[in-house]
Order: C-alpha cells, then sequence, then structure tokens
C-alpha cells in the first residue's frame, strides 16, 4: 500500500479522483489504479457494490465528496444497474477479457522467439569459437544462420522486435555479435537492402569484433576508463580483424566492407583509418550504428550503461554528425522512440517495462506492468495501441527505481532483441 493512500467511501468518489482497488480480477477495468475521468466510469464503479476503496492525494485533480453522514446507510452491496450501465460494464469486461488472450499470445510468441534466441546465442558461439580450427565448417554455420535470420525477416511485413533474457557474465561478446547482426539487419531491412547484401551485411556484423580475440581480457573486461595506450591498443582489434577476415573462405566484399568499416563515422571521428563521408559505404553505417546502439546499453560496467531510449536519443541528437542522417531517421522507426528495454510511466501512473516495439506505431510499444496485486509471474501486458487513452509521460533509469518495484520487473543489465513475425490479426465473424 501507498503510504499517502487513504480509504475513502464510494460515495466520496467523484470525477477527478485517483483511486485504486485491491484486486485485478474482480472488476472490468484494465488497471485496479486510475483517474475517474467521466460520469459513466464512476456510475460503473459504483455499481460493482464495493463500500470503499483507496484514494491517492497526489495524484487526483481534486479532493473527495464529503463524508457520509454517520446515519447515512453504507452502501454495501450493487445498486440496481440501468441499462446503459450494464450495457457500459459488458463491453469493459469484454476488452479486459480479449486483453487477456492477447496477453496469452504474446506470452506464447515471446517463448517462441526466446527458443530461437537461445539456439541462435549457441550457434554463434560454437562457429566464433571454432572459426578457425573449422573455418569452412563456422563460416557455413554462420551463413545459414543469416539466410534463415535474413528470409524471416524480409518474408514479413510486419516485425516484432522483443526484448531477451540475456545472461550476464563472461558471454557477452556472442550476445553483441547476435544483437548487432539483429539490429542491422532490421535497420538494413527498414532501408531496403537487397536479399544479398542483407547476408553481406550479416555476415559481417556476426564477425565484426572477431579481432578482439587478439587482445587480453585485462582490457576488454577492464570496468574503469582504459589508459591513452590501452585505448589505442583496443583499436587495433579492427586491424587484427581485417587480417583474421582475409584467411577466411568466402568472404564477400560487402562483409570485408563491414568488419574493416565498422568503427568509422561520418565526420571522421571514428578508428582505425578516421575515414569520413563517401569513403564509408552503406553497409559499414549501418553496422556502425547497430554496433555503437549495442555498446552504449551494454557496457562492460553494467552501472554505465545506458538505457536504450538514451542511448538512441544521443546518438539521434547529440551524435548525429558521426552517423548517417536517413538511416539514423530508419534506425528510430525500428527501435521506436522508446526502444526495448526502456522503463517508463504513463500518464496513468503506472510504470512498465518495454518488452517490443509495434511496427509503424513508435510511441505505442508493449508494456510489462507493474502491478502489485499481480503476481509476477503473471504480470499485465499492454499494447498501447489498444489504449488510446494512455500515453508515456517520461522515462526512468532503473536506478531509480524503489527495490520492489526492479524486482518485479527485472530490468536486464544486459539488453538483448530478437525478433520474430507479428502475430496477424483476428478476423472477427461476419
Amino acid at each position: 500500500m501507498n503510504p499517502v493512500e487513504k480509504r475513502i467511501a464510494i460515495d466520496q468518489v467523484r470525477v477527478g479522483v485517483f483511486i485504486r482497488l485491491d484486486t485485478w480480477m474482480d472488476h472490468p477495468f484494465l488497471f485496479s489504479s486510475f483517474k475517474i475521468r467521466n460520469e459513466k466510469q464512476l456510475k460503473v464503479l459504483r455499481s460493482l457494490g464495493l463500500s470503499e476503496v483507496w484514494y491517492s492525494p497526489e495524484k487526483s485533480d481534486l479532493a473527495p465528496l464529503p463524508p457520509p453522514k454517520p446515519d447515512a446507510p453504507v452502501q454495501s452491496a450493487a445498486p440496481e444497474v440501468d441499462p446503459e450501465v450494464a450495457a457500459m460494464m459488458q463491453a469493459l469486461w469484454q476488452e479486459k477479457r480479449a486483453r487477456q488472450e492477447k496477453i496469452s499470445r504474446h506470452r506464447e510468441a515471446y517463448g517462441r522467439c526466446e527458443k530461437k534466441f537461445v539456439g541462435s546465442i549457441s550457434t554463434v558461439k560454437h562457429l566464433l569459437r571454432n572459426l578457425f580450427s573449422q573455418p569452412h565448417e563456422a563460416i557455413e554455420q554462420a551463413q545459414m544462420l543469416v539466410v534463415e535470420m535474413v528470409d524471416s525477416l524480409l518474408a514479413e511485413k510486419d516485425v516484432l522486435l522483443h526484448l531477451m533474457n540475456a545472461k550476464n557474465g563472461d558471454e557477452g561478446a556472442y550476445y553483441h555479435a547476435l544483437n548487432v547482426t539483429m539490429l542491422a539487419l532490421m535497420l538494413g531491412r527498414e532501408a531496403c537492402l537487397s536479399s544479398s547484401e542483407m547476408v553481406a551485411l550479416g555476415m559481417g556484423t556476426l564477425l565484426h569484433d572477431m579481432g578482439k580475440e587478439r587482445l587480453p581480457s585485462q582490457i576488454l573486461l577492464k570496468k574503469t576508463a582504459w589508459t591513452k595506450a590501452e585505448a589505442n591498443f583496443y583499436k587495433q582489434h579492427v586491424v587484427y580483424g581485417v587480417e583474421m577476415a582475409e584467411k577466411l573462405p568466402d568472404l564477400s566484399p560487402g562483409a570485408m566492407e563491414v568488419i574493416t568499416l565498422h568503427h568509422e563515422m561520418l565526420d571522421g571521428s571514428g578508428f582505425p583509418g578516421g575515414f569520413s563521408g563517401a569513403r564509408i559505404g552503406k553497409l559499414a553505417r549501418i553496422a556502425a550504428i547497430a554496433n555503437a546502439f549495442d555498446n552504449a546499453c551494454n557496457r562492460v560496467n553494467p552501472a554505465d550503461s545506458m538505457t536504450p531510449s538514451l542511448a538512441l536519443s544521443i546518438m539521434f541528437k547529440r551524435d548525429s554528425a558521426k552517423y548517417d542522417t536517413e538511416l539514423m531517421q530508419h534506425f528510430v522507426r525500428c527501435l521506436g522512440v522508446y526502444p526495448p528495454g526502456s522503463i517508463v510511466r504513463l500518464n496513468n501512473e503506472v510504470i512498465g517495462l518495454v518488452v517490443n516495439v509495434n511496427p509503424g506505431k513508435l510511441l505505442h510499444p508493449t508494456l510489462l506492468l507493474y502491478d502489485p496485486r499481480v503476481p509476477k509471474e503473471e504480470a499485465l501486458l499492454l499494447d498501447m495501441a489498444d489504449a488510446p487513452d494512455l500515453s508515456i509521460a517520461s522515462t526512468i533509469r532503473p536506478a531509480d527505481l524503489q527495490k520492489h518495484v526492479f524486482d518485479y520487473l527485472s530490468p536486464r543489465n544486459r539488453i538483448s532483441y530478437f525478433s520474430e513475425p507479428a502475430a496477424p490479426a483476428r478476423r472477427t465473424p461476419g
């Protein structure tokens, strides 16, 4: 219970008062906490037969009505409901049940996607570890994985980008390789690359950091700032990667371009060549955006990681000279204004974790909602496209969450993404 909340009689509730109900299942409203916005909503509330509700002074537009006189009868049973209120009640229950079914379908889809993600991570781990002991087999595995991802992306008009529950530990390189590949291919699809360009992009991004194999772990895993010498040594991983790539069988020129130029920036501030403008091809520009975003969201020290929304905002605004403007616009369309992994506060004060982006609806992602009255394992999912009255009021840093909210939402220390075709809309009989 919120310590500033107070119990008030149901007769004290009026339009503009923010209330909270004790359960989620026993009423037709989507949320257990909400502001009464109109008389119809108030009539439905009073028809539930409640005697009291919780009231939040801080979130209300005005105070409740005065309490009933001591000798006034207390409402304890549902009053007789007029036909208009009954129709509203039925419509609300139908909508709530429909959303519960949608939540169930989303969980099933997420389970399928997570299974594919885990399988892909295993493949990436195996092929990168065997890249030079079994080069032909490793490249064949990489090719098969990339072609599968490309075919899935190009075959579907709408693709959902899911937040994945990636593990922490010493396997960050495998998550990074798959993450950058997934993000780059999403961006390449949005930029209308051909199928062959997509495969070249995917092969390049999957192998873009293989030169790090020659760097000492004390540099790669260092959680404090590098010395100048360490930073210069780190930049050598691109040179090493190119040398290694030249020894691999059948890598396309496009894949080589990505491995060579994935750290180069349009304004010349990148490395190792300090190239700029036209010297950087389209595939490398795409890889640079995906690589920079994932690096910003997944620092070696999780405390230094940016939230996805902050990373995207900085890249789009402060660092705009570094990246291709048109491609950055495409990237925002892929990730939404609030990318998966962002924690947001809605205009009704509910807190949620963005779990996937709705194609074509940048301001309407799907959220995992914090509600202490709903078990964590059954946490509600809200597709904001289904709730036109709701909007995102602000983003929240995970470190600023209260512990019980953090534990409920379980924000990821490592942000990882994977995609799947969006479920087709259900047809209604008619």
